[in-house]
C-alpha cells in the first residue's frame, strides 16, 4: 500500500509484507527522500493492512490512484543492441530502486525506437511517479549513482493532467541533436 499527503512537505508511507520474515514492513518519510524502514512484528494473517494504514489515514494520508501518477521519461541515444540491452537492464533497476525508496513510484517499462520528430533511434525508460519534478531528480540521482553516463540522458516529466512535457535534464554529451521528443 502506498500512501501520501497533499500538503507540503509531502510525506509518504509504504506498507508491505516482508518476503524474508512474513511480517508487515513500513517505510515512511518525506516524498523524494529515502524513507526509514521498520518491521512491525505483526503478521498479515493476524493484522489487516487497513489496521496499519489507519493511523496514517487519520493524519491525512491518502492512496493515489494510477490516474493521479505523473510520467517521467529518461531518453538515451542508442549505441548498439547489446549495449542498449545491458544499459536498459541496469538503468531500470537503479531508477526503480531509487523511486521506491523515496516513495515516488516505479519504472513502468522501456522501448527502443525512432523519435517522432526526426526518426533518430533512442532508448526510452518510462516511470510513473507521484511527483514529476521529484521523480526526474531521483532518476538522475540513480543514473549518477549507478554506472550509467548521466550526461547522455535527457529526462522529462509530464503531470497527470497535462499534455506537454517539461524538460528537467538535457543531455550534455552524445550524438543526438535536437529537442526532446518521444
Amino acid at each position: 500500500m502506498q500512501l501520501v499527503t497533499k500538503e507540503e512537505p509531502r510525506r509518504f508511507a509504504q506498507i508491505w509484507p516482508s518476503e524474508a520474515t512474513g511480517e508487515w514492513v513500513v517505510r515512511e518519510g518525506t516524498l523524494g527522500r529515502a524513507g526509514k524502514v521498520r518491521e512491525t512484528g505483526l503478521s498479515p494473517n493476524s493484522t489487516p493492512i487497513e489496521q496499519l494504514a489507519a493511523p496514517y489515514r487519520a493524519k491525512g494520508f491518502i492512496e493515489v490512484g494510477e490516474d493521479g501518477y505523473d510520467h517521467v521519461v529518461i531518453q538515451f541515444p542508442t549505441r548498439n543492441s547489446a549495449y542498449d540491452r545491458r544499459h536498459i537492464a541496469h538503468a531500470t533497476e537503479w531508477v526503480d530502486a531509487y523511486l521506491d525508496e523515496r516513495g515516488l513510484g516505479y519504472v513502468d517499462g522501456y522501448d527502443r525506437g525512432k523519435r517522432a520528430n526526426d526518426g533518430r533511434i533512442v532508448v526510452n525508460i518510462f516511470a510513473r511517479v507521484k511527483d514529476g519534478e521529484l521523480g526526474a531528480v531521483a532518476a538522475m540521482a540513480a543514473l549518477r549513482k549507478g554506472a550509467a553516463d548521466a550526461t547522455r540522458a535527457t529526462i522529462a516529466y509530464r503531470t497527470a493532467d497535462a499534455d506537454e512535457w517539461t524538460l528537467r535534464y538535457e543531455r550534455s554529451a552524445g550524438k543526438l541533436p535536437g529537442p526532446f521528443s518521444l
